[in-house]
């Protein structure tokens, strides 16, 4: 029993890091349009930039941050690094999602000249899609600079 649940967290742990490099690969080859699908309907962004209280809500929003995420991108290379599943959740960390299923949290280094890191926390939910298979969607993405 125990084999079959460290089996399951593994399987969905290489799910949820396949979709943040799937994330990051597409900000570099700015394809906005595959870049919205990797995101829920409904997702939100968490992000320190424009300091919109309760973030940034829905397609458009997410749209228009995207679309300056791909310009800001230009010419930085970046290296991500992912944080070990927590085996307990964080319940002060608002944007924690209790099941460690559907969260991965990447530490991503962006070089130009100079480095900056942020950390990364994808919360990920599952939807069917077209041929009513399940598949996970970024539901909400928190993004924090560190250091």
């Amino acid at each position: 029993m125990m084999e079959r649940k460290y089996n399951r967290i593994h399987a969905a742990m290489l799910v949820n890091r396949s979709i943040v490099c799937e994330y990051f690969r597409l900000i570099k080859n700015k394809d906005i349009n595959r870049l919205l699908d990797l995101f829920a309907d409904g997702a939100t962004i968490y992000e320190p930039f424009s300091k919109i209280h309760g973030g940034l809500h829905g397609t458009s929003a997410i749209k228009a941050f995207l679309e300056v995420a791909l310009m800001a991108s230009d010419g930085l290379r970046h290296e991500i690094r992912f944080e070990k599943q927590q085996e307990k959740p964080d319940s002060s960390n608002k944007y924690n999602n209790s099941n460690d299923d559907n969260q991965v949290t990447a530490l991503v280094t962006f070089e130009r000249g100079g480095k900056v890191k942020a950390r990364f926390t994808f919360e990920l939910s599952s939807e069917e899609n077209y041929n009513s298979q399940k598949q996970k969607k970024i539901q909400s993405m928190l993004i924090q600079f560190i250091e």
